[in-house]
C-alpha cells in the first residue's frame, strides 16, 4: 500500500451541482438520471469518509437530503493544487448509456494535454466498458415511488474508477471537463509522480536526521 501523502483527496463540494443520492425514507430527494432516478444512499459509504478502491483513497461526499453530492459535466474548469501527477482517479458514472469524452490539462506554462474519460453507464457492473474497476456495488436503485432491487435479475448498479493518466511532465495547474452532463463525478484524488515522492521521503528524511 502506498502512503497517503502520495495521493491528493480534491474537495469537490463548490463544484457539485447535481444531487444524485436518495434515502429510503425520503427517495423524492435528487435526481441522478433526469427520470428521478437515486443511487441508495444505504448501499454507499457513509459522508464524507475516506474510503478506498485497490488502494486508492477517495473522499465520499455529503450524502445529506437537499446537498449535491457529485459534478454532472458541464465544462467545469477545477484548479489543483500545483504539482506534478502521474495519473488522475474518478469515482463516477454515466447516468444512462455508458459514454466517451476528452479531459484536458493545463499546466503551469500553458500547455495542455487532451486525455480520454470512458464512463460505463451506472447499470453495468458486470461489464464495465472502459476498463474501470468497481469502487462501490449497489443492489438496485431508488425511484421516487420505490426502491428498485436488481440484484436477483444479476444486475447490479454502482459507481466506478477511472484513471486517467498524465503522460506531460510539467507542473499541473487545472483540469478542464468536458459539456457532457450525463457524465458524472462523484470523487477525484491525484496520484503524484514517483519522482515527486521520491523527493518528499529524501525531504523527511534529511529533516528526521537534523532533529536527531
Amino acid at each position: 500500500m502506498e502512503p497517503m501523502d502520495d495521493f491528493v483527496m480534491l474537495n469537490l463540494e463548490s463544484f457539485f451541482n447535481n444531487d444524485g443520492i436518495s434515502t429510503s425514507k425520503n427517495r423524492t430527494d435528487g435526481d441522478f438520471t433526469g427520470a428521478g432516478n437515486t443511487y441508495p444512499a444505504e448501499d454507499l459509504p457513509p459522508s464524507n469518509s475516506r474510503f478506498e478502491c485497490e488502494n486508492i483513497p477517495f473522499i465520499f461526499p455529503d450524502k445529506s437530503d437537499g446537498r449535491n453530492n457529485n459534478i454532472a459535466l458541464d465544462g467545469q474548469h477545477v484548479p489543483v493544487p500545483e504539482g506534478n501527477f502521474e495519473a488522475i482517479y474518478l469515482l463516477g458514472a454515466s447516468d444512462s448509456a455508458s459514454l466517451e469524452d476528452t479531459v484536458s490539462l493545463v499546466f503551469a506554462d500553458d500547455s495542455r494535454e487532451t486525455v480520454f474519460l470512458g464512463l460505463s453507464s451506472w447499470r453495468l457492473c458486470h461489464n464495465l466498458k472502459y476498463g474501470e474497476r468497481v469502487a462501490v456495488k449497489c443492489r438496485g436503485y431508488h425511484f421516487p415511488s420505490r426502491h428498485v432491487h436488481t440484484t436477483q435479475i444479476g444486475v447490479d448498479y454502482g459507481m466506478w474508477m477511472q484513471r486517467l493518466p498524465v503522460r506531460r511532465p510539467g507542473t499541473l495547474c487545472t483540469i478542464e471537463f468536458p459539456d457532457n452532463p450525463n457524465m458524472h463525478i462523484f470523487s477525484l484524488t491525484l496520484h503524484r509522480t514517483t519522482s515527486i515522492r521520491e523527493t518528499h521521503e529524501k525531504d523527511r528524511t534529511e529533516r528526521s536526521l537534523q532533529q536527531m
